[in-house]
């Protein structure tokens, strides 16, 4: 079965979903403060060409169709801060006998002092690999771990390889690298170039931010002075970008780093800055 069968059967399906940790959970959103980024497929290369035999490397693929995502991510149009989002896996593991693929979805919602998300309650009890207590020894102790593009500079890429001691993870899909750090499968998803979009980041954005991280400019972080006190510069998903034109209006100017953890975040550009250096980043 091709990929564009197999997501057409996905897309026109009667679905119940059903999710009792939200049945409990009343809180009111005004409408007319909410706007709202869609990709219907990320990933677009890796759904065409439609790999379904790839082998992942500690839980991340390197591309093929488990890369595919649909995006869906709200922000309010007075902060252009996100708010919820949804992040549709559509191709996570096929049955080899009947050829049917299995998906998988992920939300979450940030408002107000409301942080709730999937993760949460899809993890046993006395399993920590989803979440990390801010605080434990074990962050602190254990290495980084990133997802980075094929694409990568070449600098970013030496520096990753120091700060990470190999655990550095070649990745399609801006959408499906932000769901890795979503998964707890890497610390950190950093991007250097202006091309990812707003629609590429703003679901995970939300479900990150209901998870206790977010995503944050990376060329401003490298900016500032550690010692700052500054709030982080989270990327925003309300105002065009000045001077730009066509699909630019709405590019992740200044690159990203995508991350769970601040803790673990504040670390990373100490180590980063010593390894790249704040100037090279301008480039």
């Amino acid at each position: 079965m091709l990929a564009s069968e197999a997501l057409a059967k996905v897309v026109h399906q009667d679905v119940d979903l059903t999710d009792p940790s939200l049945e409990a959970l009343e809180i009111s959103i005004p409408q007319d403060i909410l706007g709202i980024w869609v990709d219907p497929i990320d990933s677009t290369y890796q759904y065409i060409k439609g790999s379904a035999n790839v082998k992942s490397n500690q839980g991340v693929f390197p591309n093929g169709l488990q890369c595919v995502t649909i995006l869906i991510g709200v922000y309010d149009i007075q902060t252009g801060m996100p708010l919820m989002g949804v992040i549709n896996q559509p191709f996570v593991s096929q049955n080899l006998t009947t050829l049917r693929w299995k998906g998988q979805y992920y939300w979450g919602l940030s408002y107000m002092g409301t942080n709730i998300h999937s993760l949460q309650f899809s993890i046993p009890k006395g399993n920590n690999s989803e979440t990390h207590t801010e605080n434990s020894d074990l962050e602190f102790s254990r290495p980084f771990s990133a997802v980075i593009s094929t694409s990568e500079k070449e600098t970013i890429k030496a520096a990753m390889s120091r700060i990470c001691e190999g655990g550095v993870f070649s990745a399609a899909g801006a959408g499906y690298k932000s769901l890795c750090v979503v998964q707890g499968l890497v610390d950190i998803y950093i991007f250097s170039e202006d091309t990812t979009y707003k629609w590429d980041s703003c679901a995970a954005h939300a479900i990150l931010r209901a998870m206790g991280g977010g995503i944050v400019d990376m060329k401003e972080c490298l900016a500032r002075s550690p010692e700052s006190g500054l709030d982080l510069p989270q990327l925003l998903y309300h105002m065009e970008n000045k001077g730009a034109s066509g699909v630019d209006l709405w590019a992740n100017k200044g690159g990203l780093i995508a991350y769970r953890s601040r803790n673990r975040l504040d670390t990373f550009l100490s180590c980063l800055t010593q390894n790249l250096g704040p100037l090279k980043t301008q480039t």
